[in-house]
């Protein structure tokens, strides 16, 4: 729990300013997450402080890193991010927004359990994105999580390899280590369990989701099956399954609230509560 006078905020502002003007600069990062990694960066420096904020930078790096590896590959695929792979707001809400909650909890209440839950969700959030770049190159053809004899092209949601889950723990170890280098959450041993467990359990659940309830179906103009709700210059897609207003975006936000959640009960039963 921190206290702040107008100095401290206004540092903390130009600190979260620069960061995202960085961003746009490096083309990662299109106006409006502008705006909405402002919103996100600037709840969580100012409820957590520098440390909680260097974790979102650390995780907005890896994921940018592994979105723009072998970049021009994934494209032929047909699976890469688009717009170069630069970040829009409701991707910066998805993965930011639940963490940027638990750190406003933290700037009143402070304690350990809000820590755990933000490690959680931004581990989460890294080892869904790590997983699924790293699964584009897997030698190995995705299976569906909840079907593992059905393989399914890659970029599949709710498609899952072994890259993958190495990409996942990779992620999460660094998470990690970073929210223990930084003191987010004091020792050693708390925080890579809370940042493995909200790591690999959301990553693991974000391909639940992705397989059971996120929308799917394809496109009326080209027949490609697709997820969004338009395609081919912007004509609407038919729904075959999962729900309409479930979409990627929606997936990854309760993948990181089931990470977060996951974190903070490994922190209680390691802690004996």
């Amino acid at each position: 729990m921190i206290q702040l006078d107008l100095t401290v905020a206004l540092v903390m502002l130009a600190v979260v300013v620069l960061f995202a003007l960085a961003a746009i600069l490096l083309r990662v990062l299109d106006g409006r997450g502008f705006l909405a990694s402002v919103a996100v960066g600037y709840s969580i420096i100012v409820g957590g402080g520098l440390g909680w904020f260097i974790i979102v930078a650390v995780f907005f790096t890896l994921g940018v890193g592994f979105t723009l590896y072998k970049y021009e590959y994934k494209k032929r695929m047909g699976a890469a991010q688009e717009k170069g792979g630069a970040r829009n707001w409701p991707n910066i809400l998805a993965n930011g927004g639940a963490a940027s909650i638990f750190a406003l909890a933290e700037l009143f209440s402070g304690g350990l359990l809000f820590a755990a839950l933000f490690v959680g969700s931004m581990a989460a959030a890294a080892s869904d994105t790590v997983s699924t770049e790293l699964g584009l190159l897997s030698k190995f053809k995705p299976r569906l999580l909840i079907r593992p004899r059905s393989p399914v092209p890659p970029g599949t949601s709710g498609g899952v390899t072994p890259l993958g889950f190495v990409g996942a723990f990779f992620a999460s170890l660094v998470i990690g280590v970073m929210a223990s280098l930084l003191g987010v959450i004091p020792g050693v041993l708390l925080p890579l369990v809370a940042a493995l467990a909200g790591g690999l359990v959301g990553s693991v659940a974000d391909s639940f989701y992705g397989a059971t309830i996120q929308r799917k179906g394809f496109c009326i103009v080209c027949g490609k099956p697709v997820e969004n709700l338009t395609h081919c210059g912007g004509e609407p897609t038919r729904r075959t399954r999962g729900f309409s207003f479930v979409e990627n975006n929606i997936v990854n936000l309760l993948g990181s609230v089931t990470g977060a959640l996951a974190s903070l009960i490994s922190i209680l039963l390691l802690m004996g509560h």
